[in-house]
């Protein structure tokens, strides 16, 4: 068996995670470091990821609805935090979280115990997509909210029937933004993030709820580094 089917067996991550760990040189084998999955492996070598056995090591990658007011922190015994929203299994897990949603918003944070994974995001800086709801079928004065932030795409959509008003917007400038939206008349409930990059806040996924990232998710997140590193190649 080689080392990259050794480490899919053992649930390291998808095929894509696999070749990010040996490029950065995060797998040893016999205290070795070893860049390439065809590496034979027998049953007597001593597998690492960051150090730890591939059988003591489950990477956690998770996404957040994150409630308005809450903090970050995955302690879980810190009071209106994403860790008082962790279950009993996944309370063990030593998570952190990608802190780039101001608490005056509600909606998509991600959340991992794989600090590379993070530190890969805040890399690529995806632009954030966010959303807010006003009161009536209007035509809003933008340009404060236009003038806050730089905006890849801003779209305002009346809705006669609901009687209401929704803009969303992407940009980098999640802080600026969400400030500069939460000050439009009208305004209903909070902002929500509702996308990072590639990946959109399930439709199915309460507020105060959280669950796994898909592996295509993964993928989707990290996948600019992978065309990079390519090119550089």
């Amino acid at each position: 068996m080689n080392l990259e089917r050794y480490l899919t067996e053992h649930h390291q991550g998808t095929r894509r995670q696999i070749v990010r760990l040996l490029r950065q040189e995060r797998v040893t084998v016999n205290d070795a470091v070893v860049v390439t999955g065809h590496t034979p492996i027998s049953v007597t070598d001593q597998v690492r990821v960051d150090g730890l056995t591939v059988t003591g090591r489950q990477p956690q990658y998770l996404i957040f609805n994150r409630p308005l007011g809450f903090q970050d922190d995955l302690t879980p015994t810190t009071p209106r935090s994403l860790g008082s929203l962790l279950n009993d299994f996944d309370r063990q897990w030593q998570l952190a979280a990608l802190a780039d949603l101001p608490k005056e918003a509600t909606g998509l944070v991600l959340a991992s115990d794989d600090g590379h994974f993070l530190t890969d995001l805040q890399r690529v800086t995806w632009a954030s997509q966010l959303t807010a709801q006003l009161m009536g079928p209007v035509a809003p004065d933008l340009t404060a909210l236009r003038a806050a932030a730089t905006w890849q795409e801003l779209t305002v959509t009346p809705d006669a029937v609901r009687q209401t008003t929704t803009i969303v917007g992407t940009t980098k400038g999640v802080a600026a933004a969400v400030i500069a939206l939460n000050q439009l008349p009208g305004l209903i409930g909070p902002v929500v993030r509702t996308g990072v990059g590639p990946l959109l806040l399930p439709g199915d996924l309460p507020v105060g709820t959280y669950r796994g990232l898909l592996p295509t998710e993964i993928d989707a997140l990290v996948a600019p580094l992978e065309t990079t590193a390519r090119q550089q190649n």
